[in-house]
């Protein structure tokens, strides 16, 4: 009857071995995760590349505080691309990110798409955070406008009359054509 109780504790052991090893990769993967969003962070202007796309989110619910992350130009939602890191003003159309313990900004470009719908704060106390994608047909926010990319291209493009054109220079020389659908 010994053999069967060893058996039986051996089998514990088995199992308390491959629960831990279990336990072991998911703190693995946890961590690995972890720190993939923690290099996502952009805290500093130099945490981006130019060219590279961000994603835009207010922290504790207060769009005058954004928390910014690297994202792929192409995911879902609004995205911004880094333009330029300058100790002064971005360009007439550049929104940016200030960040603590430096006077640098890095300079945002929308990153627009032709043929989509963006509702984009019309008022100076706008925040980035009130940019979005939207449906052609949605109703603009309080203080702003719906506006449909009708196109977009290199830096001579010109766009048709009543059109907004929004001219970027950094990091390559691109107009977007605006068409007002509500608001401004």
């Amino acid at each position: 009857m010994a053999a069967p109780a060893m058996v039986h504790q051996h089998g514990r052991a088995r199992r308390a071995v491959i629960a831990a090893v279990a336990c072991a990769a998911l703190f693995v993967l946890g961590a690995c995760s972890s720190v993939d969003r923690v290099t996502n962070n952009v805290s500093k202007p130099d945490d981006v590349a130019i060219g590279q796309c961000v994603q835009v989110r207010s922290a504790d619910g207060d769009k005058s505080n954004v928390e910014a992350t690297k994202a792929e130009c192409d995911a879902d939602g609004m995205t911004f691309i880094a333009s330029q890191v300058v100790p002064g003003e971005c360009g007439e159309y550049e929104n940016y990110l200030t960040f603590p313990d430096t006077s640098d900004r890095l300079c945002l470009m929308p990153n627009f798409v032709q043929g989509q719908c963006y509702e984009i704060p019309q008022s100076a106390g706008g925040s980035l955070v009130d940019f979005k994608n939207v449906d052609c047909n949605a109703d603009a926010g309080a203080e702003a406008a719906i506006y449909r990319v009708e196109t977009d291209g290199g830096g001579s493009l010109e766009c048709a009359e009543g059109q907004v054109k929004a001219t970027y220079d950094k990091p390559e020389p691109r107009v977007f054509c605006l068409a007002s659908l509500s608001g401004g």
